[in-house]
Order: C-alpha cells, then structure tokens, then sequence
C-alpha cells in the first residue's frame, strides 16, 4: 500500500484534497444532494482565504481574496483553525466565544450542521502537518 503524501495545513493542496475526499464519502452524499452554499474560510493573520462551494453536493474549492462574495463567511487566526482541525474546539464554540467571526446568519449556519461537521470530520480526518 502506497502511503498518502502528507499535506501541509491550510494550503490549496490541503483544501483540493478536503474536496476530493468529502467527494468521495458516502456519508457526504446522503446529505450534500441537496445543498448550494459558499463558505469562505480566512485565516486572517496569514492573509489566506479559501472558498468551499458546494452546487448540488460536489465540493469544490480554490484560494480567494478574503473579500469573495459568499453566504457565510469564517475569519480567524490561523491558531484557531488549526484547533478546529486538530479536534481540540468545534466551530460553533469558536464562534461563540469570538475566536472566528462569522458574517451571514448563525441560524442559517447551525441550520447546515450535520452537513460541515462532516466537512470538519473529513479535514480532521487525513495526515496534515501544521
């Protein structure tokens, strides 16, 4: 068995990789069939934004201006997000206590939280370095 290269957090490879795989799971697919959105994810204090759009369940990604339109919007440190993705906080405490800021309705985030908890069980998921 051939081992996965190990991919540098919070990268485009990282991001491609997030897609591929939530692409792939079948956990995914029940829920995403039906689920048009755009997240954008920025890493403030490295000056690095990515886009997760999702268009009738396919993920896709790519790296963006921190301005990009989108529904939600995510900002913080990239502390933060490397906590996230290492299992030590959950999102909806981060944005409880400030530590990302959320632009875009709360209830309409919460309202999608079985679909990204999985998009963070799957970043949590594969070998990654920090």
């Amino acid at each position: 068995m051939i081992a996965s290269p190990i991919i540098q957090f919070y990268t485009k490879e990282f991001f491609e990789e997030l897609a591929r795989r939530l692409n792939e799971d079948e956990d995914w697919l029940k829920w995403g069939q039906d689920l048009n959105v755009r997240i954008v994810c920025s890493a403030v204090d490295i000056g690095r934004a990515f886009l997760i759009a999702v268009k009738a369940g396919e993920v896709r990604t790519s790296e963006v201006f921190d301005e990009m339109p989108a529904k939600f919007k995510l900002q913080g440190k990239y502390e933060n997000w490397v906590k996230l993705c290492k299992g030590e906080a959950e999102l909806d405490k981060l944005i409880r206590t400030g530590r990302i800021r959320l632009t875009g309705s709360m209830p309409d985030l919460m309202g999608m939280a079985g679909p990204l908890n999985r998009i963070v069980m799957v970043a949590r998921s594969f070998p990654k370095t920090f």
